[in-house]
């Protein structure tokens, strides 16, 4: 309760015995109904009073913070794919009958985006701004309110009967990215409330045009970082899997044929498109493929694998390039040096989504070591450069965790993730677990 509240409270709580008892005194000393009626009347007047400071206050209160959120949520459903004209004008429509202004208008600094109210069919989306105080605003930055009396015909023949406005900047990250205009019949239509709503509304829309634009920002950061994951060759890997082809061209030709297929096809695969989601089916195959060319350079009594993948999960979307990094992890810092080395890719649906393990029977790992899986790529790049046993850079097992993290976050969010579970001497297992529905970026 407001301290005012409290005062008031104390103020009642003295009064409204006080006026009793002078009633009470007044009917027994004398009975003449006059003063007890004026008594009476302060007591219901009091009441009124109390009503008014402690109810009436804080139910226009609630019931006004209740129609704003209500009128942004639904502002927000427009919006918050940007600022495009369908946007604009479903804004345009929900925010018009919150004030007195006869028409409405929103334009991104060069043409008209939406426009609604009266005589709004004569400025329709994709008409160039000409109004100077638009223009000013976008200068500026800074609210306007404007009259067009005495204007040139030429201005007004955009909304001819109304002759007033006001003109609010919508700004994003300190830049003026468009206007929120308000039009009236008159000048004196426009008052401190009319000004304050057009800033509010201008406020709201240029906060969640900003979110949209950092959400966009961050999706494009994201899709360079995939693409440039993507388009890292190892040499290592690279010679030394053409060199064991070769090997196998005169021993085993047909073996050689069929290596040569899958080595074009995981590059193919691995060069392609990566911020589109793909099916579980084809990321498996990506990964087997790796797994043939690993066992033509150490044999597949070495380097066994086995499958246990529900045939329900094949059509689950999932990002790309996340289980072939998983599998080589096995291979590089799994693998014993002389005894063969299981591995076995599984997945299931689960309640919130879908799971997909890769787990082997190699060295494992400490807690110490697996504490630091998921550090930062930078820090794992400073690794001392070593070839590994399938021929390519040793950069660490976090460098490509982390890069499958960062792939699964972009598609399906922070809920999603990594677990490891590991035990020295005994093996490893990663979990992928992807949960709700993916998010799929759009292709601007």
């Amino acid at each position: 309760m407001r301290s005012s509240q409290v005062a008031m409270t104390v103020l009642l709580g003295l009064c409204v015995p006080l006026l009793l008892v002078m009633l009470v005194w007044d009917l027994i000393d004398n009975p003449h109904p006059v003063p007890a009626v004026v008594t009476i009347a302060g007591l219901v007047l009091l009441c009124f009073f109390f009503s008014y400071v402690f109810v009436v206050p804080d139910d226009l209160t609630s019931s006004a913070t209740d129609r704003t959120l209500a009128i942004a949520s639904k502002i927000f459903v427009h919006t918050r794919q940007g600022m495009t004209p369908e946007a604009a004008l479903g804004a345009c429509k929900i925010i018009l009958p919150e004030t007195l202004a006869s028409a409405i208008c929103i334009t991104d600094g060069k043409q008209v985006l939406a426009c609604w109210g009266e005589s709004s069919d004569r400025c329709p989306a994709g008409t160039p701004v000409t109004l100077d105080t638009t223009k000013r605003v976008i200068e500026s930055g800074h609210m306007s309110v404007f009259s067009r009396d005495g204007a040139p015909e030429d201005e007004l023949r955009y909304f001819p009967r109304l002759r007033a406005g006001v003109v609010a900047p919508l700004t994003v990250r300190g830049r003026c990215v468009g206007t929120f205009e308000l039009f009236y019949p008159r000048f004196g239509n426009i008052d401190m409330r009319q000004t304050a709503l057009a800033t509010g509304f201008a406020d709201l829309i240029s906060t969640q045009l900003a979110s949209f634009e950092l959400e966009r920002q961050d999706e494009l950061t994201a899709r360079v970082e995939l693409r440039a994951l993507q388009s890292q060759v190892d040499p290592h890997f690279l010679f030394n899997t053409i060199g064991t082809i070769v090997s196998l061209v005169r021993t085993d030709p047909e073996k050689a044929r069929s290596l040569l297929i899958d080595f074009s096809n995981y590059y193919r695969t691995t060069l392609s498109d990566s911020d589109t989601l793909t099916s579980l089916e084809h990321e498996l195959e990506q990964g087997m493929r790796y797994i043939n060319l690993m066992q033509a350079r150490y044999g597949a009594d070495r380097l066994r694998v086995r499958t246990d993948v529900d045939p329900g999960t094949f059509d689950c979307r999932v990002p790309p390039f996340i289980l072939q990094p998983l599998l080589e992890n096995c291979i590089r810092h799994a693998m014993r040096e002389a005894e063969p080395l299981s591995i076995v890719i599984s997945s299931r649906r689960t309640a919130g989504g879908l799971e997909i393990s890769v787990d082997d029977d190699g060295i494992g790992m400490s807690d110490e070591v697996r504490a630091h899986l998921f550090e930062p790529r930078d820090a794992a790049v400073e690794e001392p450069e070593t070839v590994t046993a399938d021929g390519s850079i040793k950069r660490g097992c976090g460098l490509a965790l982390s890069n499958v993290l960062m792939r699964i976050h972009f598609f399906y969010g922070e809920a999603s993730g990594i677990r490891v579970d590991s035990q020295e001497d005994v093996g490893t297992s990663v979990t992928i677990a992807l949960l709700g529905e993916p998010h799929e970026p759009s292709r601007n």
